[in-house]
């Protein structure tokens, strides 16, 4: 089991030869939530899990990237179509960030269309493919249980990253979902140890991974829906197993009645949370064996 060290700082210039490191990058705002989650593999490559800063801190996303002078980005996971979770891809790639692939879920038009005009941009969503089609950055949807990233250490661990879920909204084992619901699933693993990258994964899908005999253990779980109302039941939650939780999620939010349910069970399950609206930047250094958490606040 890992243990926490809150630290002013931490230096990321510089890949662990022997670890993966994962930082949550602090791109919420007062009031707005977003996603933007970097890794460092041994090797030094790095990799974006969701691509976007909240309403109300604008550039947040790139001024992380710029502060730690990262100029390549193997691959860029959107894990669904909401603005708060690629809304800044393309300012990456204006910035001359090279991308060599994405990997993305585009929803059904059907479920996109349901949720104009405050939902999912369909417009939007076609014009963000339509840049990376003209930047001749390729870009694929994932199959279950595809390996669509690994690495290895100097001492020959192998890290990868596996989707476990993915659904375009419409033909799923529950019928028409949200756009929410589209969320890519990711397993990451290093030696012994799990994260579980979850989108803003909801209840349909989240009861219905649930049910399944999908391997949910992670030791380390990234809050779905930023830990709001209509996410993953507690089942869910039960099967994971984690032994800390990083929330991407304003103080405001994560403190009010909408995020109540999923305080509750993290804080009666005596399990970690790390909110980045409280505790700034989030890193996690992941060793074979174990991991540690550092916090900027």
């Amino acid at each position: 089991m890992g243990f926490a060290l809150l630290v002013a700082s931490i230096n990321l210039a510089h890949a662990d030869e022997n670890a993966v490191r994962w930082t949550m990058f602090n791109v919420t705002g007062p009031v707005a939530q977003a996603d933007c989650h970097f890794l460092q593999f041994p090797d030094g490559s790095n990799v974006l899990i969701d691509a976007a800063d909240a309403i109300d801190v604008p550039g947040a996303a790139l001024a992380h990237l710029n502060k730690l002078h990262i100029h390549h980005l193997s691959l860029v996971v959107i894990s669904h179509f909401h603005k708060d979770h690629y809304g800044r891809l393309i300012d990456i790639l204006n910035a001359g960030i090279r991308v060599d692939r994405v990997v993305l879920n585009v929803p059904d038009k059907k479920s996109a269309d349901r949720e104009i005009p405050w939902g999912c941009d369909w417009k939007d969503v076609q014009a963000t493919l339509g840049e990376l089609r003209d930047r001749g950055i390729p870009f694929t949807t994932p199959k279950l249980g595809e390996r669509i990233f690994e690495r290895k250490s100097k001492d020959g661990v192998v890290a990868g990253m596996d989707v476990i879920c993915c659904f375009d909204g419409l033909n799923t084992p529950v019928g028409p979902t949200d756009v929410n619901d589209t969320s890519i699933v990711i397993r990451l693993s290093y030696g012994k140890k799990r994260v579980l990258f979850t989108g803003d994964l909801n209840d349909a899908i989240g009861s219905y991974l649930v049910k399944s005999t999908t391997d949910l253990t992670a030791d380390l779980l990234k809050a779905p829906h930023h830990g709001a109302d209509g996410t993953v039941p507690n089942a869910f939650y039960d099967r994971v197993k984690a032994s800390a939780v990083l929330v991407p999620s304003p103080k405001v939010i994560w403190e009010s009645a909408r995020s109540m349910r999923t305080r509750d069970y993290f804080i009666e399950h005596h399990v970690p949370i790390y909110v980045s609206g409280i505790n700034g930047d989030v890193t996690v250094t992941i060793t074979k064996d174990s991991y540690t958490i550092h916090t900027e606040h």
